[in-house]
């Protein structure tokens, strides 16, 4: 049995079509994370989480240093920008390389906080922006992984729609 190791360890960030190589130190995307409640009964031994939807999606950018061009796109809650991260994952085997894989990532959301500016003596000045995400989507090779829209009601993972019988029930 081969033993096949995945590495993704950079990217490039794009705001509305626009590359900003070298601009963004991390992101961290958004991803459906599911909301659980627990369920409690007479008669139960134990407590049960079952789910209930999706939690609110929230992403985080830190950039590299202070960029006035950044800084203006971050400023409006009510301008709507589409993101993408790409990456070069690595596949490697006990051969070597033995491929590299697209990674992206797009999302579509607004900006909900600038970032404040840190000011250090003798430092790059570094600001954080945080984005309420509104639609989600994962692609590795050109396969979709997941797709969420929380304005469409959308939550697909691995091409199954995981709320096709959920909306057939409420009638849509």
């Amino acid at each position: 049995m081969n033993i096949e190791i995945n590495s993704l360890s950079n990217a490039n960030v794009y705001i509305d079509g626009i590359g900003l190589l070298g601009r963004a130190e991390e992101v961290e995307i958004a991803h459906p994370r599911h909301k659980m409640i627990d369920y409690k009964g007479l008669g139960m031994a134990g407590t049960a989480e079952l789910w209930a939807g999706v939690e609110k999606l929230e992403s985080r950018i830190k950039w590299t240093s202070f960029d006035a061009a950044t800084l203006k796109l971050s400023a409006s809650p009510f301008k709507t920008h589409s993101f993408q991260v790409r990456g070069n994952l690595e596949q490697y085997t006990s051969q070597g390389r033995s491929a590299e894989l697209p990674v992206v990532y797009l999302m579509t959301g607004v900006f909900k906080d600038a970032g404040s500016s840190n000011f250090k003596r003798h430092q790059m000045v570094e600001t954080t922006s945080v984005v309420s995400v509104y639609h989600a989507e994962l692609f590795v090779a050109g396969v979709q992984i997941y797709l969420y829209d929380v304005f469409a009601n959308i939550y697909v993972v691995g091409g199954e729609d995981q709320l096709a019988q959920f909306k057939s029930n409420l009638g849509g």
